[in-house]
Formats: C-alpha cells, structure tokens, sequence
C-alpha cells in the first residue's frame, strides 16, 4: 500500500545544505522515536530474569528429562566439586548452594543472545549497504515481534530459549539506527546525532524495567510444565509484543530510505570512487590504469590507515564490552541474591541509571563544544574514567556488606549506579560516531558498523559468562574490582593508542590530484 510519507523522495541533488540539514534531522527524530520504542520492550525482560528463571526452575528443574534440569545438574555437581577442594576457601557466595546457580544459567543466557547478535551484525551491515537501511529494518521488526510472541507462550525453558535465539538473530534495531543517523548528518553534526541513540537508551533503561515491575504483578502463567503455557510474567510480555507492533507500523509509514541521503555532499571524482571500490573489493591492479601512480600510492596509504584506525576501535569496544557488560550483567543478580532486591526496587535501581544517563546526554553530552573526533575522543575517556570508578564503589558496597553482614545496601551502590549512568550516556555512542567517520564516504557505513558491532557483541557474549563465573567462583567484590582495574588498563591504551583525528574520506583525495 502505498503511502505519501513512503513515497516522499529525499531531497533532491539541487537541495540547498539547510534543506538536508532540515530532512536529516526529521529522519533522526523518526529513528528516535522508533529506538525508544523498541528499547522499551527490550528493557522489559530484564529485571524479571532471575525471578523468571526461579519460576522455571520451580517448575522443572527436578527433572533432569528438561533442558533445565539437566543443565542445573551438571552445574550443581561442578559446585560441590569446587566447594569440596576449596573448603573454607570457597568463596561465600558459592556456598549458598542452589541459588548460586542461577548466577551462572543467567551469564549462559546473556552470552547465547550476545554471541548471535556478533554472528549477525556483520550480515545485517552488509544487506543494509546492499538492500537499503528500511528493507533491512523492517525484515529485523519481524523478527523480534516471532521471538515477543514466542516469550509469551514460553511455558517451558526450552522454549524460552528459542525465544532468546530468535531475539539474538533478529535485533538489529539499534545497528540499523546509527547507520541511519550517520547517513543523514555530517560530521559536524554526527556525534550530536548519535547522542539522539544514548538518550533513547538511557530513557527506556529508565522506563522500561519499571514497565516490568509493574506488569510482573498480574499473573497470568501456567503453572504445569507444557511447551506453549503461558510464561512468567506473560502481561509484561504482551506489553512488549504491543510495543513492537507500534514501532513496526510507526516505521512502515515514516521511515524513507537513506542510503544514498548523503549522495548530493559527495564531491569525490569518479576515478577516486572506484579507486576505492577497487580497494573496497580487495582488486587494487586497476588503480594504475586509473589514477596517476602518486595519488594511487596516496589512496593506499590512506586506505591502510583508515583499516588500521578500525581494527584499534574494534579492538577496544571488545575488550571494554568484555569487561562491561559483564559486570552490568551481574548486577541485577547481585542486588538480589546479596540485599533481596524486589522486582519494584530492581526497577527504581536501573530506572537511576536511566534517568542519570538521560540527563548527562542532554545536558551535558550534546553540549560540549569542540572537533568532532576529538570531542568523541574526550568523551569515551570520561566515560571509561566513570565506568571504573563505578565498578570500583560497587566491590567498595560488597566489601562493606560482607564485612558488617549487612542486609541493605550502602550509599556505594548508588556511587557505582552513578558510574554505570556516566558510561552508558559516552562511551559506546561516541565511538560508534568515531566508527562512522573514518572513511566517511566510501559507501560502506553500514558495513563498517555492523563489524564494529559484531566486535562488541562478542564481548557482550563473553563478558557475562566471565563475569557470573567469577563472581561465583571468588565473590561479589573480588569480581567487580577485577571489573575495575581492566577497564582501567582499557582507558590507558585508547587515550594512548587510538588517534583523536579519525575522519578520513575519500574526498581528502580530491586535493591531490
């Protein structure tokens, strides 16, 4: 069906630079929109997970026939291994027993999720730069709304699991929303622009797991084992499912197509576009046929640093997702297993992060001043700077916890919230905008952010299932100290290694001939 708002073109070649600007900025705010949307039925899930997996685990975890069941008894006997080597040693979390468990099924879940999402990432970036941005996007909202409906009718944990499966392979949503935002703004505009992601972020990491608290109190699910019952917390569930439908026909009748939005700022001749092709393709032979042998010399090395620059960024979103994510994993399991969070006070925790990250990307991001990269520079060092002191106050709360047996938490786990909050507001948002601009016009955005994505996902993946095992095996504090000298260690190679000047396109090559 056709619509005026899908058929309305882009701006013409012949648009001035304040009428794209304009339209750019009426994209962004539709991506927003749709972002925040589909953050929210994602944040949904997240403070209902360990109760979730008690209810599945009350459900069938006797019964080693089941998937759980069987799982659970493997790692039950690697615990009484450990606890009968380690004796006193063992660390006191370890020795609650069955409860400690779960710990360890829910970094096994986060790391299933996050490894799909590294596998498809680069598949999603690749058909976005070949099929277009919206096709893409659309094909990524199917998936998620089979995967919502399937969470629905989780009534066992196996089915749970292919709902988490499906999820992984289909998320592509915020991926497709920064290709989307790079697309329609310059690089004057760009980090500003991505600052757009981090609020959306930050605003359903605030809204969303309160959503989920206040759903869990309507219970609808079976309590007998059956495959397609009702799962725990199935209302919270349909919320999520009316959320995604929402976002799929906002995005049907809003969204245009942007893949080619910046064709009309190009001024790159044509022998240095397909020179980059060439060089794009891995085919450099037809360079001297093409260019004067300098400036073909010229484009390689150029080429070679630009290859260079993303293989460091790439690196370093690894190793600080590795470290971050794991530890942010832990800390819903943390807060409940340590001080009995309720779903309610589990929500009013994340739900700070969320309104602290919010107000920092307003207020304070998208208003310092300064060069683009250098600025994005500046900002994932301030970021990682807080995200090490936060994990810091968090191992500060559990020392203090273990120390006076306390039942509630100290002020310290509000300083290590306000950590989280300073992290997610800078530094993941910041250097997808340094992504973004290095080789600014070759016309592989999309592929250049979905292997920067895939580096970070396979930290995502990794991360939690490092994380819950240590904090398993050595404890609460001595896991998110370990969280804070690494990420440290990471600050100091990116402020040392990672150049602030990344934006380098082929139209530098214009100069040159």
């Amino acid at each position: 069906m056709a619509t005026a708002s899908i058929s309305k073109p882009l701006p013409s070649a012949s648009a001035s630079a304040s009428a794209l600007r304009s339209e750019g900025k009426r994209i962004s705010r539709i991506v927003f929109i749709a972002l925040l949307l589909d953050i929210l039925s994602f944040t949904i899930i997240l403070p209902l997970l360990p109760r979730s997996l008690e209810a599945y685990k009350a459900r069938e975890g006797a019964d080693s026939s089941t998937l759980l069941g069987w799982t659970l008894q493997h790692v039950t006997q690697l615990r009484e291994l450990i606890l009968a080597n380690a004796g006193a040693r063992a660390s006191r979390f370890l020795q609650q027993g069955a409860r400690a468990d779960l710990v360890l099924l829910g970094g096994l879940l986060g790391s299933v999720y996050s490894l799909l999402q590294c596998i498809v990432a680069p598949i999603i970036g690749r058909a976005s730069d070949r099929f277009g941005r919206r096709p893409t996007l659309m094909l990524c909202m199917a998936g998620n709304i089979v995967w919502t409906v399937l969470w629905v009718f989780s009534g066992s944990f196996e089915s749970f699991l292919a709902a988490r499966i499906i999820a992984g392979l289909s998320e592509g949503n915020v991926q497709l929303s920064t290709t989307i935002i790079a697309d329609v703004t310059d690089p004057q505009t760009r980090s500003h622009g991505m600052a757009l992601v981090g609020i959306a972020f930050a605003v359903g990491f605030t809204v969303g797991p309160s959503i989920g608290a206040f759903f869990s109190r309507m219970n609808i699910e079976s309590q007998a084992t059956t495959t397609f019952g009702y799962a725990p917390f199935a209302v919270a569930a349909v919320f999520s499912l009316a959320l995604l439908l929402t976002e799929s026909l906002y995005l049907y009748f809003k969204l245009p197509e942007t893949k080619n939005f910046n064709s009309q700022r190009n001024i790159t001749s044509a022998s240095a576009d397909s020179a980059v092709a060439a060089l794009d393709s891995g085919n450099e032979e037809p360079l001297q046929s093409q260019l004067q042998p300098q400036l073909g010399a010229r484009l390689m090395q150029e080429r070679q640093k630009t290859k260079s620059i993303l293989r460091q960024l790439n690196y370093v979103h690894f190793a600080y997702l590795f470290f971050f994510s794991g530890m942010e994993y832990t800390l819903t399991f943390l807060t409940h297993d340590r001080f009995n969070f309720s779903n309610a006070q589990q929500g009013k925790l994340l739900g700070f992060i969320g309104i602290t990250s919010t107000l920092l990307q307003g207020g304070y991001v998208r208003r310092v001043k300064g060069k683009s990269a250098h600025r994005d520079k500046s900002l994932v060092a301030q970021g990682m700077a807080g995200c090490t002191l936060g994990l810091l106050s968090i191992a500060l709360c559990c020392i203090k916890a273990d120390a006076k047996d306390m039942s509630r938490p100290s002020w310290w786990l509000w300083a290590g919230a306000l950590g989280f909050a300073v992290a997610s507001a800078t530094v993941v948002n910041c250097l997808n905008s340094m992504v973004s601009l290095v080789g600014a016009d070759d016309g592989s955005t999309g592929r250049r952010l979905g292997d920067f994505r895939s580096a970070g996902q396979i930290g995502r993946a990794l991360g939690p299932m490092f994380s819950c095992t240590l904090y398993w095996l050595a404890g609460a504090s001595t896991c998110y100290m370990v969280g804070a000298v690494a990420v440290a260690a990471i600050t100091l190679v990116f402020v040392s290694a990672i150049p602030a000047s990344t934006v380098m396109h082929s139209s530098s090559l214009k100069k040159s001939q």
